[in-house]
């Protein structure tokens, strides 16, 4: 390394620049802002830096965090032969943070100890870092020299070519941070895609692979979907697979709950404001615009007001939004999945749901089954859960006992389905030793001690009975199981809800 004393800088900054000048740094700053590629950019610079200053060469080297490697990255009157520098001048101005130039350098002291200048035949040159606000070290060099004919370079010459350096610096570190994001976004994406894909949805039952079979067809399809079942059944997982599954899988997927939020913010949420449009409004982009070429998810579809619906009827037909108090419409390309725990039919029906809007959003419809009606996947559901919240609690785990298995597939998941299974498993999961199997003991006092539906309707044959005073007994018990929902009572014992009502006249029941 050259031995360089310390010399005080210069005010440059308090210096002019031509007119040519500040031209020249308007087109720098122009150019980030249009160029495409940051090499392209950059050999831009460099022939803007070779113009002005009249320099027979120049080139921008970047350099590691230890200022060890050096790489050229752009250069200007090189040839692929003669792209040598000084390397000793450029590691100079990285460990001082500061530009150093010479107009003679045959003839000055300070740089007669410097070989391979001498050996290139440099006879000028200045040296600037490229320095970023908050980091030690600066990015590399902008350098340009002489080797024909000796140059002169004023202070005006350093300042602009300061003034560059501090142009391209910025540019590099901006592309460096969006090319990270890009590469750390595209991994999350990758992630989150194995995570959320078809081939993660737990179910070898033919309830299970009837819906997989349906999916995987209207995938790609951007028509709209209607998810149908029972709170808890997962309506968003498969929204999700969805999205996560098809070709918009890089694009936004949204979910809102229609039934979360008041009418007048999911109108805003979704749709957007313009400032002034109510007390507190504020110019904000919608939901449906945010997730362009994405998915919007809108579960509990059934909570939305007749306005709500006419508005998000009208933005199926014509794919455009406007902002609450706005005037402009904006196109916007979005798949729409909506999910609704209720039966929108009798809702329909009922005059509490739209017509129009009901089969606007009922082009596909996908109905997932209660956990109940496919048990086959009870154990393969339940191993998954254990794995994944003993690896976040980082435990080891070894499944479940015979027992503790057979009390899982028993109990019916009436109240939340597999979201209950779910919540069981992460809740014993807290409270289990490290490397232990889970027993029966270690389940919910409710699941231990529920007998299965079939059981029930056994166990009450143990007295002499009419048939009459039995098909009474079971309706109360199965009625009282479900908490006084006929509609559930009736699925239980697998008959329509009309036929569990004729039953219920007929015994005299209420």
């Amino acid at each position: 390394m050259i031995d360089i004393p310390d010399r005080k800088e210069k005010k440059t900054s308090a210096l002019p620049l031509s007119k040519k000048r500040l031209a020249a740094l308007f087109t720098i700053s122009q150019k980030i802002n249009s160029i495409n590629t940051i090499k392209e950019l950059l050999h831009e610079i460099v022939n803007i830096v070779i113009t002005n200053l009249e320099a027979e060469r120049g080139l921008i080297i970047l350099t590691d965090i230890r200022g060890e490697e050096l790489h050229v990255v752009a250069s200007e009157s090189f040839s692929d032969r003669s792209l040598s520098f000084s390397r000793s001048i450029v590691k100079t101005v990285l460990d001082r943070d500061q530009t150093v130039k010479s107009a003679d350098l045959t003839k000055d002291a300070q740089f007669k100890n410097i070989k391979s200048a001498h050996d290139l035949n440099i006879l000028s040159f200045i040296c600037v870092p490229l320095k970023i606000v908050g980091e030690e070290r600066p990015l590399g060099t902008l350098y340009i020299d002489q080797r024909i004919h000796k140059k002169i370079f004023t202070d005006e010459d350093v300042l602009f070519l300061e003034s560059i350096a501090n142009l391209a610096a910025i540019a590099i570190n901006n592309t460096s941070l969006m090319e990270k994001l890009r590469t750390e976004r595209v991994q999350l994406l990758e992630e989150v895609g194995k995570k959320y894909s078809l081939a993660e949805i737990i179910g070898q039952g033919k309830a299970m692979q009837k819906i997989l079979a349906v999916m995987r067809l209207i995938i790609n399809d951007d028509s709209t979907v209607l998810l149908t079942g029972e709170s808890g059944t997962g309506k968003e997982v498969i929204a999700r697979a969805m999205h996560f599954s098809s070709i918009r899988k890089d694009k936004p997927f949204i979910a809102i709950n229609c039934g979360a939020l008041p009418e007048t913010l999911l109108e805003t949420e979704l749709f957007g404001s313009v400032r002034g449009a109510f007390t507190g409004a504020v110019d904000k982009q919608g939901l449906l615009q945010s997730a362009q070429s994405g998915t919007v998810f809108l579960d509990e579809i059934h909570h939305t007001s007749e306005a709500m619906q006419v508005k998000l009827l009208r933005f199926l037909q014509e794919r455009e939004v406007r902002r609450v108090g706005g005037t402009k419409s904006v196109r916007v390309d979005v798949r729409l999945i909506c999910a609704s725990n209720e039966d929108l039919q009798k809702a329909v029906n009922d005059d509490k749901f739209r017509k129009d809007f009901f089969y606007r959003i009922n082009i596909v419809t996908v109905n997932v089954p209660p956990l109940r009606e496919h048990k086959e996947d009870i154990p393969l559901l339940a191993e998954h859960f254990l794995h994944k919240y003993c690896q976040e609690k980082n435990k080891k785990c070894h499944g479940f006992s015979k027992e503790a298995l057979s009390a899982l597939v028993e109990y019916d998941w009436a109240d939340n389905n597999v979201r209950e299974l779910e919540n069981e498993i992460e809740r014993l999961s807290v409270f289990m030793k490290n490397g232990a199997t889970v027993e029966l003991e270690d389940l919910a006092q409710k699941i231990q001690h529920k007998t299965s539906a079939l059981e029930k309707r056994f166990d009450i044959i143990s007295t002499a009975l009419s048939f009459a005073d039995l098909e009474k007994k079971y309706i109360r018990q199965v009625i009282e199981q479900a908490k006084g929902n006929k509609a559930k009572a009736a699925r239980i014992m697998g008959i329509p809800r009309s036929t569990l009502q004729g039953k219920m006249k007929k015994l005299k029941l209420k």
